[in-house]
């Protein structure tokens, strides 16, 4: 009786501790070996294959510092497996399993890993295979996966924008000078981590952040132009959040020639919005703007909400304890109330959360301030508390791989 677990799609800053949460539950539950897929599913196929060594994985305190490692320590890949089920790539799958006596396969991922482990499912129904189970346990710091209160990555990368925000808006107040910084923040579809830019300006006597731009706001560029000019009357220099997959209304920012598409799912890797932005105004209002774009460190910074690690260590831990006499399912994440916060674990299948995407309900963006209001409230819990990291001569240093393994 074997434990396998593989990380797929775009990295978190606790997706190592749902990692950390899987292998001691399998180390508890006394499975033979445990072992891990390097580069997710496409490691399985090329039988990159590593093995936990227990003695050294409590040796080297890997359960607790695998908390503190952003980004997915057993590499990535983006693989979508063919919708034809008599493809020659899930016999090769199963084999591989068998090879190495895997009785509960756990795949860490969003929806589109997801839509991996729904169809190896249907595969093992198809094939009428009894000898394991194939679970997913979620992330992404997009907060677009349905069934789920919010998805585990979301609590740290909320805490490392809005901390960015703080900083930037230091630097923006020391001129007197007009000027305007709009900030681009990762979303292509659901806006909920550049909403959270509001939480920015909590417990301040100013706002840091006048104006959010998220990709479920229908404006114009003109309609931009007035918000604003009238934010310009009550602050000389502002601070604008803008979603990267933000589009003005007439789509008068569009250009199709600068994106490009992962090789898997073939979504657009889409960037560059706040810049286009930033030029429009810089031009209609003659005044002085800039861009920053956050990118890709807002999934691996090291400021990690130690509220975020804890809830992704028990849904990796959930995910082999369910696995181990159950397939087909997903551990997730229900709030019961919001003060105090309070929430509990359920399971659902993957089917529900596969392709889907969730979005900020329409009730929350007909009004800019009930968006504030409920947006504070339902992510202030997420984003408690710090994980304490490691430093070498001053440098930031994490666990490394081979500390674990056979």
């Amino acid at each position: 009786m074997n434990c396998l677990i593989g990380q797929s799609g775009g990295p978190t800053a606790v997706i190592n501790s749902s990692l950390a949460g899987a292998i001691q539950a399998g180390i508890d539950l006394n499975f033979d070996e445990i072992y891990l897929s390097l580069n997710g599913i496409v490691g399985l196929l090329d039988d990159r294959i590593e093995k936990v060594d227990r003695k050294k994985f409590e040796k080297v305190d890997a359960k607790d510092r695998l908390k503190k490692r952003p980004s997915s320590i057993l590499g990535s890949c983006r693989f979508k497996l063919p919708e034809d089920l008599n493809d020659e790539v899930y016999k090769n799958i199963f084999e591989s399993l068998k090879k190495y006596r895997i009785s509960t396969f756990v795949y860490i991922g969003g929806n589109d890993s997801m839509d991996t482990v729904m169809k190896l499912n249907a595969y093992i129904k198809k094939e009428a295979i009894d000898w394991i189970n194939i679970v997913g346990c979620p992330k992404t710091i997009d907060n677009d996966l349905c069934e789920m209160d919010h998805s585990p990555g979301f609590g740290s990368a909320a805490k490392f924008v809005n901390t960015a925000l703080r900083q930037i808006r230091l630097d923006c107040d020391i001129y007197p000078i007009k000027s305007i910084t709009f900030v681009e923040i990762m979303g292509r579809n659901a806006g909920w981590l550049t909403a959270t830019s509001y939480l920015a300006n909590y417990k301040r006597n100013k706002d840091i952040v006048n104006l959010v731009y998220l990709p479920e706001d229908s404006k114009s560029l003109e309609d931009i132009k007035k918000e604003i000019n009238e934010k310009l009357e009550e602050d000389n220099n502002l601070v604008i959040a803008v979603s990267e997959g933000f589009m003005d209304r007439e789509k008068r920012l569009s250009n199709d020639k600068k994106k490009s598409f992962d090789q898997g799912f073939n979504h657009p890797v889409i960037a560059g919005i706040g810049q286009k932005i930033s030029d429009y105004i810089h031009n209609e209002l003659d005044i002085k703007t800039r861009c920053v774009e956050l990118n890709i460190i807002q999934r691996t910074s090291f400021l990690i909400s130690k509220q975020d690690a804890n809830e992704a260590y028990e849904l990796g831990y959930l995910s082999v304890k369910k696995g181990k006499d159950n397939t087909n399912l997903i551990p997730i994440l229900k709030r019961e109330r919001d003060n105090p916060y309070k929430l509990i674990y359920d399971t659902t299948e993957p089917i529900n959360i596969a392709n889907k995407e969730k979005k900020i309900p329409q009730e929350w963006l007909d009004d800019r301030k009930i968006l504030k209001e409920k947006i504070l409230t339902y992510t202030l819990p997420l984003i408690k508390g710090e994980i304490e990291q490691e430093f070498t001569d001053g440098i930031f240093d994490y666990v490394k791989l081979e500390d674990f393994i056979k």
